[in-house]
């Protein structure tokens, strides 16, 4: 067995752990009565772990084919040559290498269209693909210089990105931009052109919002608060809304009136009732729909009349009246 070592070339990028091809040519010195040679490339610095390519060939340069290597991983190759009339070289010293392709190109935006009004706040951000990208990041923020991110999601594998609830409201301007990457993200595009839009205006969405208006003015001592709460489950008994709004009760001549806005709601239907938390004691004092009505003049508190939020869009102007005295509780 003869101890002469292969000298390895790896090509295209001379004497470089860095590969800008999917499929590169792995090259070596010619080997002294050589009839043949075998390549190993692995994911193993010793060779020892998964082979990904163990190939015989009688020629001393190698083309790895499509699909066998992936980018943002090393590799590690080392080749041996079968000599003339039996017996091998030693193995040639191990090489590594890592495939960074180029950058793609920047992507090229779609919609919301640039200067588009009357935008739904879920938006669905569109894109044209970009050669050679695996993944893509947009960004959206109120500022056109990206100084405050309100979305910024990474390694989206499609030109594609529906907007969530709890991110847009409506009625704002918005701007987007998107960029794209390969090699595992090592090679990234510079950012597409900055496009804008503006959501279509309304009330703030998934939130149900209106005015209370007191009946009375025997308002309770502060160590309690008036709230509005939206209910998804309704009975005389439970007094804990699922959201709720601490309101702040106002003055305008001889009436007493708070604004209140619940946010963050799901796409269900709620009944929506003013009242007072307390500690061990809480109150209903008005309930959308029936007002201060009590049960013994009417059934209405028992089912009152229901808001339903559709598509996450806002509801307003749910007014009602409501008792401002604790002994006037409707329950």
């Amino acid at each position: 067995m003869h101890n002469k070592i292969l000298r390895i070339i790896i090509v295209p990028v001379f004497f470089s752990i860095i590969i800008a091809s999917l499929t590169p040519n792995l090259d070596w010195e010619d080997y002294a009565n050589a009839t043949g040679y075998r390549v190993q490339v692995s994911l193993d610095a010793n060779i020892n772990g998964i082979i990904i390519i163990d190939s015989l060939i009688n020629t001393s340069n190698f083309s790895i084919p499509q699909g066998k290597l992936s980018t943002g991983i090393n590799f590690y190759w080392r080749v041996i040559a079968i000599l003339q009339g039996g017996g091998f070289s030693n193995w040639s010293a191990i090489w590594r290498f890592l495939i960074k392709l180029d950058p793609p190109p920047p992507p090229v935006l779609v919609a919301p269209a640039n200067g588009s009004i009357n935008v739904h706040f879920l938006p669905s951000f569109d894109w044209n693909e970009s050669q050679t990208a695996d993944f893509y990041r947009i960004q959206v923020s109120n500022s056109p210089a990206f100084i405050q991110l309100l979305i910024d999601s990474n390694r989206i594998p499609v030109t594609e990105y529906q907007c969530i609830p709890g991110f847009l409201i409506t009625g704002t301007q918005y701007f987007w931009r998107v960029n794209a990457s390969n090699s595992n993200g090592l090679s990234t595009s510079a950012w597409s052109t900055v496009f804008n839009f503006t959501t279509v205006q309304g009330p703030i969405p998934s939130s149900i919002s209106g005015r209370v208006t007191f009946a009375d003015t025997n308002f309770f001592e502060p160590q309690a608060y008036y709230v509005v709460g939206a209910y998804s489950s309704w009975s005389q008994f439970n007094f804990y809304p699922d959201k709720y709004d601490q309101i702040v009760i106002q003055q305008q001549g001889n009436t007493y009136y708070a604004d209140y806005q619940i946010t963050d709601l799901e796409n269900i239907s709620y009944r929506i009732a003013a009242g007072v938390l307390e500690v061990n004691s809480n109150y209903i004092l008005g309930i959308y729909g029936c007002d201060t009505v009590h049960l013994n003049f009417s059934n209405c508190p028992v089912n009152p009349d229901s808001v339903t939020i559709q598509n996450y869009y806002g509801i307003d102007n749910i007014n009602f009246l409501s008792w401002a005295d604790t002994t006037k509780r409707i329950y």
